[in-house]
This record gives structure tokens, C-alpha cells and sequence, in this order.
């Protein structure tokens, strides 16, 4: 008979709670993160460089460093319309627990960061095919000797996704 109380009361009580009180409860944990794969830096070595071309509604540069020690260092620039910097970014491609991350820092022109001054967002690579890197929201895919594309997809404070594209083809120093 109690049991049958107590469970009549807590189902009383689950009935009762108003709509609005049921969207305070905590959320489901968020899935799993998918597995890292397996990869060395070798295999972005062909990002050495110079590139330039058209990205965010303008236009866009990267320069990246030779792989050395497990680490590719990189740094961005974005140039809106009007010919003004839109931001920057200073980036790396790294080896980490057998597999590859990709690390960056966001910089408004005025060189305050996006991120916290000790934070900087990280995405670990979780498919790789044949001249596809697929780092979390950003996939890079070489499609020439001297061009590859950024598929990124943002998902700004609406919540609504977007996908970026930048084009970007190799520059002479």
C-alpha cells in the first residue's frame, strides 16, 4: 500500500509541474565525441606555404610553416569588402595521441581575442580520406597541386548552421 502511495504522489507531482517548469530540467549528457583517427603531419605537408582567395564575403589569406617536431604553425587573415581586416587568426595542425588536432585563436583587428586568454578552441581530426581532413566543424580537401577549399560550418547565436566556404590557391612568397 505505501509503495502504492508514494508511487500515486510522485506521479501527482510529475503531472503537476507546469510546462514551463519542465523545460528547467538538465538536459541529456551530449553523445560521445567521435574517435580520433589515426594520422602524422606528413600527410598535411603539402599546406606549406603561401595561399590567398575568397572566403566570409571577402577575401582571405593563410601562410603555414613546414612540419617540424609534430607541429604545422599557422596564422590568418581575413579582409572584408571594403578593403579593412575583418580578423585574424594564429593556428596549428598537430600531432596528438596518435592522430591530429587542429588548434586556434581568434583576434578582432584591434587584437583583442575571441576566445579567453587562456583557451583556444580545439578540434580533433575525425575522418580522413584521400585529400580530405575532417577536424569536428572544419573539413579541409586539397583539390589540386596548388588549391585546396575550408568547408566550415558555424552555427551562430540563432542556432541556425551555415557552411562557409574559403577557396584558397598557393602564392609565391
Amino acid at each position: 500500500m505505501r509503495k502504492t502511495a508514494a508511487l500515486l504522489a510522485i506521479a501527482a507531482l510529475a503531472i503537476a509541474i507546469p510546462a514551463g517548469a519542465q523545460k528547467a530540467l538538465p538536459a541529456p549528457a551530449p553523445a560521445a565525441p567521435a574517435p580520433s583517427v589515426p594520422a602524422k603531419i606528413d600527410a598535411l605537408a603539402w599546406m606549406k606555404g603561401s595561399w590567398a582567395g575568397e572566403g566570409y564575403g571577402g577575401t582571405v589569406e593563410t601562410m603555414m610553416t613546414a612540419p617540424k617536431a609534430g607541429v604545422m604553425i599557422g596564422m590568418f587573415r581575413h579582409m572584408r569588402p571594403d578593403g579593412k581586416p575583418g580578423f585574424y587568426e594564429i593556428c596549428s595542425i598537430e600531432e596528438h595521441e596518435g592522430s591530429l588536432r587542429f588548434i586556434v585563436k581568434h583576434f578582432h583587428p584591434s587584437w583583442i581575442g575571441w576566445e579567453e586568454k587562456d583557451h583556444a578552441l580545439q578540434a580533433r581530426l575525425i575522418r580522413q580520406a584521400k585529400d580530405e581532413w575532417q577536424f569536428s566543424n572544419m573539413l579541409i580537401k586539397r583539390t589540386g597541386r596548388d588549391a585546396f577549399v575550408i568547408e566550415i560550418t558555424v552555427t551562430p547565436k540563432d542556432g541556425t548552421p551555415r557552411k562557409e566556404v574559403l577557396r584558397l590557391r598557393r602564392q609565391p612568397l
